[in-house]
């Protein structure tokens, strides 16, 4: 195993989250058995990929330029869409940390919210794991990117981020626990990652994008990841539900999904009249769906946000 590149990966049986060692098997995809476990209900890929095998597969260039499978079809062209969530983001960050500081971005990528946070008076570190996003990163930025938390200079942070990271790591609690302690006492962690709660990973599950191994590897709803920051010895945990998308009637649906991929991938031309027309398409399908199904979740993301205790 490749163990400074993923010190902390599970064994190949058992939850991630608790240990516990009887999953039980509720959907196939791609290959892969995702599993719910019998102790703390969390779903998770059953068993968890090898060391080499991720390894390989985060460093294979075609995950952040290729088929959207498993990654990004332009990771480059998602900057305009990805640029507004980290400055809502960035601001939640400083709502709860006014005097900024020192700022890590793990798993940064290119360094797009690293940028962001740097022109708003952080001072900022990056961890990206694929050396292709690394290296941009470092260029785009003048500052060196480690390749691991351990590779990471000393010194401890006043918040840490991680945008789509926990989902990919084959031990979230141990990972989370590092985390924790590179921050300041008192200092604040958040994170986002799909919900499983969302109607289509209840009802439509073979199609739901959460459910993607072997890149995703845990899947989250808000009991479950409240559950596993508590775990990892986080307090003052605050979960949000955000990204609406509500079910859409099906003639709907297919009018849009050119609009919908255009925009998720970067990729939109007139970018502000087709965010205003995609917004007022879910604003429809919102009513559609209180009418139809009351009871859907239809927001696609969690974002969470814990503290170290002082």
């Amino acid at each position: 195993m490749d163990e400074e590149r993923f010190p902390n990966a599970a064994p190949e049986f058992g939850c991630p989250i608790c240990g516990h060692s009887t999953p039980v098997p509720v959907l196939a995809k791609n290959g892969y058995t995702i599993a719910c476990c019998a102790a703390c209900s969390v779903l998770h890929v059953s068993p968890i990929p090898s060391n080499e095998m991720l390894q390989a597969h985060y460093q294979d260039p075609s995950y952040f330029s290729g088929p959207e499978e498993q990654g990004y079809q332009s990771y480059s062209a998602m900057r305009k869409a990805l640029i507004p969530h980290f400055k809502r983001r960035l601001a939640v960050v400083r709502s709860q940390v006014p005097t900024g500081g020192r700022l890590l971005d793990f798993g940064c990528a290119a360094g797009y919210f690293l940028d962001v946070a740097r022109s708003e008076g952080w001072q900022i570190a990056g961890v990206e794991l694929s050396q292709e996003m690394a290296r941009r990163a470092s260029d785009m930025l003048s500052i060196p990117i480690a390749s691991s938390l351990d590779s990471l200079p000393d010194g401890d942070f006043d918040a840490i981020c991680l945008w789509e990271v926990i989902e990919h790591l084959p031990r979230p609690i141990a990972e989370l626990r590092l985390l924790r302690d590179r921050l300041r006492p008192g200092g604040l962690l958040m994170l986002s990652t799909p919900n499983t709660g969302h109607w289509q990973a209840k009802r439509q599950p073979d199609g739901w994008i959460g459910y993607r191994p072997p890149s995703h590897l845990v899947f989250f709803d808000e009991r479950t990841l409240a559950d596993a920051l508590a775990r990892a010895g986080f307090d003052r945990v605050t979960i949000t539900r955000v990204s609406p998308l509500p079910p859409l009637p099906n003639w709907l649906r297919d009018l849009t999904a050119p609009l919908q991929r255009g925009l998720s991938t970067g990729q939109a031309r007139a970018w502000p009249v087709a965010l205003m027309a995609w917004r007022a398409t879910r604003l429809l399908g919102w009513g559609w769906q209180m009418l139809r199904h009351p009871g859907d979740d239809i927001f696609a993301t969690l974002e969470a946000v814990a503290f170290r205790s002082a």
